[in-house]
């Protein structure tokens, strides 16, 4: 399966990079909703090829997320891990992500393009704030606009793993025994780390809240290109 976990990420890679220069209304999104379907489809049938579950033992990976935004940067990721089998915890200029190596590999990846998506797009959106003068706190709105990018992404992500789930249990009736055996396999190793829960961060910019979720959804993640 490696070398069509390659294959997945590259045709993710290529499918971003092509989505995210255009400026087609409702492409992006349509490139990141395929994006997770790819994903998805290629978990289902590796847990069905391993006994329902994964490749190798459940394991771990440390991304660095150099300054500013580290935070901001965490969350993206954790959107990304905890609809995909994975779970985030964070520390001072890093996060260790846990999860099956594939299932890791896939959520990197994914998280390596959106991030910088979502820097890119706070600073433009906060600049047209700026020029329309409705930024009262830079700092609160860029708190918000990263909260809502962040939940939005979320909310696509499960969306569009959940439309792929119900799409292949249709067809084959292991699907929602590999996604139950895959899921408590996580959670059940996850348990048994010892960890200290953050505490929700304070959104109090509606512009820098709403501007975040409309690039979320202009984000690269339907089902309209790449079948290449």
């Amino acid at each position: 399966m490696k070398d069509k976990l390659a294959d997945v990420i590259s045709r993710i890679n290529k499918l971003l990079r092509v989505a995210s220069s255009s400026d087609k209304p409702g492409e992006v999104a349509s490139a990141q909703a395929i994006a997770q379907e790819l994903i998805t489809k290629y978990q289902i049938e590796e847990a069905q090829l391993h006994e329902h579950i994964g490749v190798g033992d459940i394991t771990s990976k440390i991304v660095y997320m150099p300054k500013p935004y580290v935070i901001d940067k965490s969350m993206l990721l954790n959107s990304i891990a905890k609809h995909n089998f994975c779970k985030v915890l964070r520390g001072n200029d890093y996060c260790i992500i846990y999860g099956y190596d594939s299932d890791i590999t896939l959520c990197v990846a994914l998280y390596e393009t959106l991030s910088l998506h979502m820097i890119s797009e706070m600073h433009s959106k906060l600049d047209q704030a700026k020029s329309e003068d409705t930024v009262k706190d830079t700092r609160s709105w860029i708190k918000s606009f990263f909260g809502g990018y962040t939940l939005m992404i979320a909310e696509r992500i499960e969306a569009s793993k959940t439309r792929t789930i119900n799409d292949l249990q249709s067809k084959s009736t292991s699907v929602a025994i590999a996604v139950k055996d895959k899921q408590h396999a996580i959670e059940e190793f996850f348990q048994g780390i010892s960890y200290h829960r953050s505490s929700d961060r304070k959104l109090s910019s509606e512009s820098g809240y709403a501007a975040g979720t409309i690039s979320a959804k202009n984000a690269v993640i339907n089902q309209t290109t790449l079948e290449e």
